[in-house]
């Protein structure tokens, strides 16, 4: 079998506690023919040098690209040099720098993508931990089935456990610089090239710390309204590609506009967990029965940890 050259790309800022042991995992990947990209977004601490360090040492059989950014670029720039530019395998292994993956993570992603070849990326379930390791079941996203979503039904998968062609970036061209992140977005062009499916094995433990974008006080500076631009901004290039109609995009972006509405609400509940504002969120009107329920068990369970 003839193998595709796949990359996996490590990206990070600012997180020498957790750096090498992510590393250590690229490392350890069991698929070959594998490039492994370690880019650094500039770090102020000492990332870097131990990215570098482990690069020299390392005598396995992956290639190794190593990038440090001679100024900070921020999520958005950084992941369209790291992937677009840097990565040149068939398919992206997204890692960040502070998660922990299993050693057959790009293998068994492969193997789900070469098998399946109506699906554009694929994630895993994820366990989040903290600083210390531990698990905080809350926040991990797991399912217990295969999920497969398409653009009609919508659905993002997550972003710490994704794996994607690369024409899901190639064929829209870079994101907007101003897009404060790439998470949803790359779900959301592979959506109008295929499916995305969300399987149930554990492969990765995504780690909230005080500088993770989910944190309350980074979660609330997301501009909404920017992602929201990009995902119309592709959906316009998907209709001169002949990916989807414009009828298709109406009927799609009154849904966004409602689920941007829907997360404003939810992350003035998210940041300071009050009851007024768990109201105002579910007596929302485009708020479903099922996530109403949702919302009111999250914060029955927020109450029982206090």
């Amino acid at each position: 079998m003839n193998k595709p050259l796949i990359s996996y790309v490590v990206t990070t800022y600012n997180i020498e506690n957790y750096v090498e042991e992510s590393v250590s995992c690229a490392f350890e990947q069991t698929y070959s023919p594998l490039e492994i990209v370690l880019s650094d977004d500039c770090s102020t601490d000492s990332t870097f040098e131990i990215m570098e360090r482990m690069a020299k040492e390392y005598t396995g059989p992956h290639k190794i690209v190593l990038n440090r950014n001679e100024k900070n670029l921020g999520i958005t720039k950084h992941m369209n040099r790291a992937y677009l530019e840097l990565a040149t395998g068939e398919i992206i292994v997204a890692a960040h720098g502070d998660d922990i993956s299993k050693s057959e993570r790009t293998e068994k992603s492969f193997l789900y993508l070469d098998e399946h070849p109506e699906v554009t990326a694929v994630s895993f379930s994820i366990d989040a931990i903290s600083e210390k390791g531990e698990i905080l079941r809350e926040h991990s996203a797991i399912v217990d089935k295969i999920h497969i979503y398409t653009f009609e039904g919508g659905g993002n998968i997550p972003a710490p456990s994704r794996a994607f062609y690369k024409r899901v970036l190639t064929t829209f061209g870079p994101l907007n610089d101003e897009c404060p992140t790439e998470d949803e977005l790359i779900s959301f062009r592979a959506l109008m090239l295929g499916k995305n499916a969300f399987l149930p094995e554990h492969m990765v433990q995504y780690r909230k710390h005080s500088g993770s974008s989910s944190n309350p006080e980074n979660f609330m500076k997301f501009p909404l309204e920017k992602i929201l631009k990009q995902q119309d901004d592709d959906m316009k290039k998907g209709i001169e590609l002949g990916l989807i109609t414009e009828e298709d995009r109406e009927e799609k972006y009154a849904i966004l506009e409602k689920m941007t509405e829907i997360r404003k609400r939810y992350r003035v509940y998210f940041a300071k967990r009050k009851v007024i504002d768990l109201i105002k969120l579910v007596c929302y009107q485009d708020v479903s029965l099922k996530m109403k329920l949702h919302y009111i068990r999250e914060h029955m369970e927020y109450i029982r940890r206090k």
